[in-house]
């Protein structure tokens, strides 16, 4: 497995044509190392289709474990982030929630994302006993 601290030196080695000429001038403007999740953004923004993201971002479910839906959560609110800083994340997550966990955490009203994800393994947790 390739650290995380890696990923932009390996994703580096598959950009070519215009994209090699926008990383290249990316990289030159950075005074320090660039991490994931900021380089991601970057390249979402400047050539991902965000409309995809923000469809994808508001039709996720949680269909497997609450720690899997947590993960991929947090790397589509990290592209929405640069899109709407308002969005409703909070909501989006609860609402994507399995029914039962979905009305445990609206009783609960949750008051961020990561009293959100707590709530969520803990009353997932809950009903596995």
């Amino acid at each position: 497995m390739i650290p995380i601290q890696q990923w932009v030196k390996v994703a580096s080695l598959y950009v070519e044509e215009k994209s090699e000429i926008w990383f290249e001038s990316y990289m030159c403007n950075r005074e320090s190392v660039v991490n994931w999740n900021e380089f991601s953004r970057a390249v979402c923004n400047r050539f991902g289709n965000k409309d995809d993201v923000v469809e994808e971002f508001n039709k996720l479910v949680h269909e497997s474990s609450v720690d899997e839906y947590v993960k991929k959560f947090e790397e589509l609110k990290s592209f929405m982030h640069d899109l709407n800083s308002l969005l409703p994340k909070i909501f989006s997550f609860v609402n994507g929630l399995k029914e039962d966990l979905k009305h445990m955490l609206k009783i609960l009203k949750p008051i961020s994302l990561m009293t959100s994800f707590k709530q969520a393994k803990c009353r997932k947790n809950q009903t596995m006993l």
